[in-house]
């Protein structure tokens, strides 16, 4: 066993989900393509804080590498907002007339609009959103201008959607319907987080849902994107199932917010996943899609640590952040001094990475671990224990005395989920995991 001093520095993999930096969290993510650049704009959340924050900040890459994200600072923050000093909800974006818009919202349930010279902004001149010279309340707005034309959505468990005038901040009045979509029995299940895109000739709206098959379809947990269809802006809408589910990445994970974009010939959907064993701390996560576009059709996107790396490989396994589940309560966390471990970890409980991309042959787990209790490691592959050690009580484990701890493994050709689980007789959380990496064994080992 190593000191921790003696276990290798591991900088964070780009591209991997989270592609953002461990320490930045960000949900609510709408995507989209700017001057050459996918820009996304979402919340802001604090670590340990609550729903979001008083500021929004700016990022993008290239649309040739979405591996290297930029962070362009503070894009907006509620010293802007005239009228309101509330928290900032989940914004949006638009391009138009030569200006950049962002549709923002607070926490008291008011709407508005600010203004851009630059898609990273900052913006400025923040207005209301108004229906016949009255502020509108709601949340979560969304926009798409289509053939000369800019609809507004905005609204929890009903969805509500306008077109709006040229001065990008009022409401057509003949043009508002209601309940577009719902939680109503029977219905599609919006909880809220609405984003309206065009696919093909079809218009889809990706939500935060709440649908369950059982009758009266609602009263799930809003961790699923599903996504509803129709011949026109104003529906009727058909919901057609799930573009992707982020339950499972922490014990308390609640809501989902994101919206799907075609980038460089192929669809992405942008989300988030919460952290900490709490609904919040949310990290903004990223998955390949396939989508028929003639028939606006989306096949559903398992969780993965890819993100936007192609193949997943055994060298790239560096941290427990970037696991794509944890189970048996196991979670992720940031402490004080910049560390990211996943804590909670008792008997039956682990967390996974997936898929990995293995060759034939010996490889080595090497897992900068805090043992609070003796407990046994095992690694699988698939469904196949591929290897296992045991470990003993720190001396101290009360300091966070972290030590190297070797496991060899073997695999076979082919692409797995990699997991990792604890077994002991204590049901006490018996360690804790800073990082990981995954080599090939020496030969002769």
């Amino acid at each position: 066993m190593n000191k921790r001093e003696d276990f290798p520095i591991i900088n964070q993999v780009p591209g991997l989900n989270p592609f953002l930096p461990f320490d930045t969290y960000i949900p609510d993510g709408e995507p989209k393509v700017f001057e050459g650049r996918v820009f996304l704009y979402g919340s802001f959340d604090i670590f340990n804080g609550g729903y979001c924050s008083r500021e929004y900040h700016a990022y993008s890459a290239p649309v040739g590498d979405l591996t290297q994200w930029t962070d362009h600072g503070v894009s907006f923050t509620s010293d802007e907002v005239p009228w309101s000093d509330e928290m900032l909800y989940a914004p949006d974006a638009l391009f138009h007339g030569g200006k950049f818009y962002l549709y923002f919202c607070l926490s008291d349930g008011s709407e508005g609009v600010a203004e851009s010279d630059r898609p990273e902004g900052p913006f400025k001149n923040a207005k209301r959103i108004t229906l016949d010279g009255e502020p509108i309340s709601g949340i979560d707005p969304s926009v798409l201008e289509d053939n000369g034309r800019i609809y507004y959505t905005w609204g929890q468990f009903h969805l509500m959607m306008g077109e709006l005038n040229d001065d990008m901040c009022s409401l057509k009045p003949g043009s508002i319907h209601s309940s577009v979509i719902s939680n109503d029995e029977g219905c599609e299940g919006f909880h809220e987080g609405s984003s309206l895109r065009k696919i093909g000739d079809k218009y889809c709206l990706i939500y935060a849902s709440e649908y369950i098959p059982e009758y009266p379809n609602k009263g799930g947990r809003p961790t699923k994107l599903d996504y509803a269809v129709a011949d026109s802006p104003f529906g009727p809408y058909e919901r057609r199932g799930t573009v992707t589910d982020n339950y499972g990445c922490d014990p308390e994970s609640w809501n989902n917010h994101g919206s799907v974009i075609k980038i460089g010939g192929e669809w992405y959907v942008f989300c988030h996943a919460s952290s900490n064993n709490t609904r919040f701390s949310r990290r903004a996560r990223a998955e390949r899609l396939k989508v028929n576009e003639k028939d606006c059709i989306i096949t559903q996107a398992v969780p993965s640590t890819n993100g936007f790396v192609k193949e997943l490989l055994p060298e790239h396994i560096k941290s427990p952040v970037n696991a794509c589940g944890f189970f048996g309560g196991a979670y992720v966390t940031q402490t004080a001094d910049g560390r990211f471990p996943a804590v909670n970890l008792k008997n039956n409980s682990g967390f996974g990475f997936s898929p990995v991309s293995f060759e034939a042959g010996e490889y080595v787990l090497n897992l900068e671990i805090s043992a609070l209790a003796e407990a046994e490691i095992i690694i699988s592959l698939g469904d196949k224990t591929a290897g296992s050690a045991k470990i003993k009580k720190c001396e101290s484990p009360d300091a966070d005395e972290y030590f190297s701890l070797p496991i060899p493994f073997k695999a076979e050709t082919g692409a797995y989920a990699l997991g990792i689980k604890i077994r002991s007789r204590c049901s006490d959380p018996v360690c804790k995991i800073n990082r990981l990496s995954i080599e090939r064994a020496a030969k002769g080992e």
